[in-house]
C-alpha cells in the first residue's frame, strides 16, 4: 500500500515540476503561465488528478492556448483570447467574456464545440476546462472593443484592425461568443476592379451603390448622421444586383453573398444595424417588413441607438449604439409600406432618413445605362452577379487600409469635406428646405466617397465618374420628389386637397341653407357657389381633427394662404368671421377657414407641388 507519507511527496513533485517547468510558447512567443494542476500539450490540455493511490494526468480538451488576458481602456469588460484549431486544422481565434464563466459554463462550451474544440466527455472535464480557463494568466495583453468600425483612429474589423494602437497593444473584438461575419474577401483588387468596378462605368445606379459602401466608414470622420438609400421600382430591373455589387466591396460568400433581409422585426434589426457599424448595411427587399415595423425600422437604422431596456433588478441595460449607412430595395417606398398599415403614414423625418431613389435609370435597360457588350439587361445583370460571387471583399481592406494606416484620417475628412462642398456648389439648389439640404449632404458625401476611393486607386474609374453618377441619382430623387420644400407641407395640402375632391358634395351644406330636405350627414362646412366657382368654409372642428389629421395646423394653414387658396381674416390670422346664413342667420358672425376654388383640381395639386419652393 502507498502511505500518506509517499502520496504527498508524489503531490509535491507534481507541483514543483509545474511551477518551475510547465511553460508553453504561445503565437506571439511569450512565455505564458499554466496553471497549477494543468499541463499543455501538443495534442491537448491536461489536468492532474489523484485517483486512488496516485496521480494521474487526464485529458480535457484538445490543444487549447489563453493566448492574452483583454480589457477595455477603462479597464473593465476582462476577458481571454482563445486560440484552438479544429480537427480539420483550421486555426480559430476568440475573445471570450470572463462573464461567461459566472455560470457553469454552458454557453461558453457551446461555442467552442460549435467552433470544433474537442471536450472530453464528464464532469472532471468540463470542471477542468472551466479552471483552465479562469485561472490561466498569460504574459500578454490586448485592448478590448465591443464593436466592429471606428474606434479613435483604429478600425477594427472581425479579423483585422487598421491603424496603430496608441500605447502599442493589441486591438481584438470581444463578443459573447465567436462573431460570425460575411466580412470575408476572395479574389484580388485588381480583378475586383477588372470584374466589378469597370463594368459600373457609365450606370450611374451601380456607381452609387458602390460609392455608398466606400461612404460608410466616413461618417464618423466627417461627422454626418446615419441613414439610406431605397431603390424603388419594379421587379426584375436588377435591383438586387446593384446592391450585390455594393456588397462586394466589403465581403460576401455563402448562398446570399454579403446582402441581408428586411425580413426581421425591428428588435432583430439592432443587432444586425450593430454588426455593421460604419460598414455598409445593404437591406434587400423592404416589401417583406410590415408597414408597422418599417417605420420604426427607418428610424432604428438612422438613430444609431437600440431599445433602452431594463435588468431583472430594474437597473438599464447598456444600450446598442452603432453607426449606420444602408442601401435598401423594393418595390414600392417606404411611404407607400408605412401606408399599408392602415393607421400611419410616413413622416417627412422617415423620407429624410430613409431616401427613396428611382432604380430604373431610364434608358430603356432597367438599372443600367450602360451593358457594356452584353445582349440585354438580364445577361449583365448575370455576368455582374456571376464575378461579385468570386471578386468580393478587397476594396474596403484596401480602402482602410490607406485611410487608417498610411494616411492621417483627419486629413482624409477635410478632403471629403472639400468635395463635399464642391458638389453642393455644382448641383445649385436654391431655395431649398432644410429636408433637401440634408438629403442633398447625404449625396455629397457618397460623391465624395466615391471620388476618394478613385483618388486611392480602388475603383478604376476616372476622376468625376462618382460626382456625375451621383449627380444623376439626386436629380431622380429631386424630380420624383416633386418640390424642393417640406415634404410634410406639400402632402397636407395634398391632404386637405383630396378631402375636398372626396366629401366637397357630401359633407357640406349649401351657404345659404338651400339643401332642402337633404340631409348633411357629418357636416364640416358650408359651400358657396359664386360665378361657376365653388368656395367653402370649414369649421374649425373639423379643419384640425379631420382637413388636417396628422398635421400642423397653423403651419398648414399659413402656406395656404401664402398660396393664395385660403382667404385670411383683415388681421392676417387663418380664420376669418362669415356670416353663414344657414348656421347663424344674417346677422351673427362665425370664424371659419375660408377656401377658394383653387383648392380643388389641377391648380391645388401644381400648388401643392411647388410649395414652400
Amino acid at each position: 500500500m502507498t502511505s500518506e507519507t509517499e502520496i504527498l511527496a508524489s503531490f509535491d513533485k507534481i507541483v514543483a515540476e509545474q511551477n518551475n517547468a510547465v511553460v508553453v510558447e504561445t503565437q506571439n512567443r511569450k512565455i505564458d503561465e499554466i496553471p497549477v494542476g494543468f499541463e499543455l500539450r501538443r495534442d491537448g490540455v491536461y489536468r492532474s488528478i489523484f485517483r486512488g493511490k496516485e496521480w494521474e494526468w487526464v485529458k480535457v480538451c484538445s490543444s487549447l492556448k489563453v493566448v492574452a488576458l483583454i480589457r477595455d481602456g477603462a479597464g473593465s469588460e476582462w476577458g481571454r483570447l482563445l486560440e484552438w484549431t479544429d480537427l480539420d486544422g483550421r486555426l480559430h481565434q476568440w475573445a471570450m467574456p470572463v462573464r461567461l464563466l459566472a455560470g457553469d459554463g454552458t454557453e461558453y462550451r457551446e461555442h467552442l464545440l460549435d467552433d470544433g474544440l474537442v471536450i472530453e466527455p464528464g464532469r472532471q472535464a468540463r470542471d477542468g476546462l472551466h479552471s483552465y480557463i479562469a485561472v490561466c494568466k498569460p504574459a500578454a495583453r490586448a485592448t478590448a472593443v465591443s464593436r466592429l468600425g471606428w474606434h479613435d483612429k483604429l478600425f477594427v474589423l472581425p479579423d483585422a484592425v487598421f491603424g496603430a494602437p496608441p500605447n502599442g497593444e493589441r486591438v481584438i473584438l470581444q463578443t459573447s461568443q465567436p462573431t460570425e461575419h460575411t466580412l470575408r474577401q476572395q479574389g484580388t483588387l485588381e480583378g475586383w476592379k477588372k470584374e466589378v468596378g469597370a463594368r459600373c462605368k457609365g450606370n450611374s445606379r451601380l456607381i452609387h451603390t458602390v460609392s455608398s459602401a466606400f461612404a460608410a466608414p466616413l461618417i464618423y470622420l466627417v461627422g454626418e448622421e446615419s441613414g439610406g438609400f431605397n431603390l424603388v421600382g419594379p421587379s426584375s430591373i436588377g435591383k438586387t444586383t446593384l446592391i450585390l455589387a455594393g456588397g462586394s466591396v466589403c465581403g460576401g460568400g455563402g448562398i446570399a453573398g454579403y446582402r441581408r433581409q428586411w425580413r426581421a422585426t425591428a428588435n432583430a434589426l439592432e443587432s444586425v444595424a450593430a454588426t455593421h457599424c460604419d460598414i455598409l448595411l445593404p437591406l434587400d427587399e423592404i416589401s417583406q417588413v410590415s408597414g408597422r415595423e418599417a417605420g420604426e425600422a427607418a428610424y432604428l437604422l438612422a438613430n444609431g441607438s437600440g431599445k433602452a431596456r431594463a435588468r431583472r433588478d430594474g437597473s438599464g441595460r447598456p444600450t446598442v449604439k452603432w453607426r449606420s449607412f444602408f442601401i435598401s430595395t423594393g418595390e414600392i417606398t417606404l411611404a407607400d409600406r408605412v401606408a399599408e398599415d392602415g393607421r400611419r403614414r410616413a413622416t417627412a423625418g422617415q423620407g429624410v432618413r430613409v431616401i427613396d431613389i428611382p432604380a430604373d435609370a431610364g434608358a430603356g435597360l432597367g438599372c443600367f445605362e450602360n451593358l457594356h457588350g452584353e445582349k440585354d439587361g438580364d445577361a449583365f445583370a448575370r455576368k455582374l452577379r456571376d464575378t461579385t460571387e468570386r471578386e468580393y471583399g478587397t476594396p474596403l481592406r484596401a480602402y482602410l487600409k490607406e485611410i487608417a494606416q498610411e494616411q492621417d484620417p483627419t486629413e482624409i475628412a477635410e478632403w471629403v469635406r472639400k468635395v463635399r462642398g464642391e458638389f453642393v456648389k455644382e448641383v445649385q439648389i436654391t431655395l431649398a428646405d432644410g429636408q433637401v439640404q440634408r438629403v442633398l449632404g447625404r449625396f455629397a458625401l457618397v460623391a465624395a466617397a466615391g471620388e476618394l476611393a478613385t483618388k486611392l486607386n480602388i475603383t478604376g474609374w476616372k476622376e468625376g465618374d462618382a460626382i456625375a453618377a451621383v449627380a444623376k441619382c439626386f436629380a431622380a430623387w429631386l424630380d420624383r420628389r416633386g418640390s424642393t420644400g417640406p415634404a410634410e407641407i406639400a402632402a397636407g395640402i395634398s391632404q386637405i386637397g383630396r378631402f375636398f375632391e372626396q366629401h366637397g358634395q357630401s359633407r357640406f351644406a349649401d351657404f345659404y341653407g338651400g339643401d332642402g330636405e337633404r340631409p348633411i350627414a357629418n357636416r364640416c362646412g358650408f359651400k358657396r357657389q359664386e360665378d361657376g366657382k365653388t368656395e367653402y368654409y370649414v369649421l374649425p372642428e373639423s379643419f384640425r381633427s379631420e382637413l388636417c389629421a396628422g398635421l400642423d395646423v397653423y403651419a398648414i394653414a399659413r402656406e395656404c394662404i401664402r398660396l393664395g387658396l385660403l382667404i385670411p381674416a383683415s388681421d392676417g390670422k387663418p380664420q376669418r368671421p362669415e356670416r353663414i346664413p344657414a348656421l347663424l342667420g344674417e346677422t351673427e358672425k362665425k370664424r371659419v377657414y375660408h377656401f377658394t376654388s383653387a383648392i380643388i383640381g389641377d391648380l391645388a395639386n401644381e400648388q401643392a407641388a411647388t410649395a414652400a419652393a
